[in-house]
């Protein structure tokens, strides 16, 4: 297995992950409205990422495009948007990326059996061009710009259908469909077969979850930026409900969801996503560390 780190592509994260000693980082390149920035953006420094990482002896474990609508109303691919996902992916491949992370957004007006078919064939395009460029495909189960192939019921139709897309797991977003105990472990164990590439976070949560909700809000922000200040608060203000500490110190059996990463063989990446509002600055440095020591311990086979 390798350990790294989500970071923004910058040339200076090379040095941090190696400061940290970890192997790889990811660039996540998300649509502007969903914590990304142009793409042209990232290509007009891709030299100098890779003169970095080349220099540190970090890799790209991975680029991902996440709260991607790269279907248009009609189920068909969006033309500027798949422009987008390609770009990204050819980044990725000039970086030495060997895996590219997406999601396919829900679209609104058809139903559900069209949405799944309609998925089905784009991911199918997105599959094979990353394979071209010597990358593999995986889905991830978070529910960011709604996505929604992210729960077993999708899964059953699509992985099928689709011949080399796997699933990026992060354990934590099961707690949105699985209430306060999460619903991983079981997902793992039936599904980990399908796991090419894993998120480390940590979770604490009271109750259900209200991720669903907070998501809807925001998307109701985007279409009603003269709302922002009153939605915004509702959906992502003080939450005592939710955090993601770091790993090692949260409620996720960590050992357990090992042992099941193990039982399939998995030896592939793992990325640390700190991710929260809490744990910033030192505080976050320091709960970053631990999650370090505290992984590598779970790296029993390396």
């Amino acid at each position: 297995m390798k350990l790294g780190i989500i970071m923004p592509p910058k040339f200076e994260s090379f040095q941090k992950a190696k400061d940290l000693g970890l192997d790889f980082v990811e660039f996540d390149c998300n649509p502007e409205n969903y914590f990304g920035g142009p793409v042209s953006e990232l290509l007009a420094v891709k030299e100098e990422l890779k003169a970095a990482s080349e220099a540190t002896g970090v890799e790209v474990g991975a680029v991902g495009r996440w709260a991607s609508p790269v279907l248009g109303p009609d189920g068909e691919p969006d033309p500027g948007e798949w422009e987008q996902v390609k770009a990204v992916i050819d980044f990725g491949a000039y970086l030495g990326a060997k895996h590219y992370l997406c999601s396919v957004s829900y679209v609104n007006g058809l139903s559900y059996y069209k949405n799944i078919t309609a998925a089905i064939k784009i991911l199918n395009e997105i599959v094979a061009y990353a394979k071209e460029r010597g990358m593999k495909t995986a889905i991830v189960n978070c529910m960011m710009g709604g996505n929604y192939i992210r729960t077993p019921e999708q899964w059953k139709l699509v992985l099928s259908e689709v011949p080399g897309l796997g699933i990026k797991y992060d354990p934590s977003h099961s707690f949105v469909h699985g209430g306060q105990g999460g619903a991983y472990l079981e997902e793992g164990l039936e599904w980990g077969a399908h796991f090419t590439y894993c998120h480390v976070k940590g979770v604490i949560q009271r109750g259900d979850s209200h991720e669903p909700e907070h998501w809807a809000v925001r998307d109701l922000t985007l279409q009603h930026p003269e709302l922002k200040d009153e939605l915004m608060g509702k959906a992502f203000g003080p939450d005592n409900s939710y955090d993601n500490p770091p790993a090692g110190i949260d409620v996720i059996n960590w050992r357990a969801f090992f042992a099941i990463l193990y039982k399939y063989g998995y030896d592939g990446y793992l990325a640390i996503e700190p991710h929260s509002a809490t744990w910033q600055g030192e505080k976050g440095e320091k709960g970053v560390k631990y999650t370090i020591k505290y992984i590598r311990d779970l790296m029993i086979l390396d």
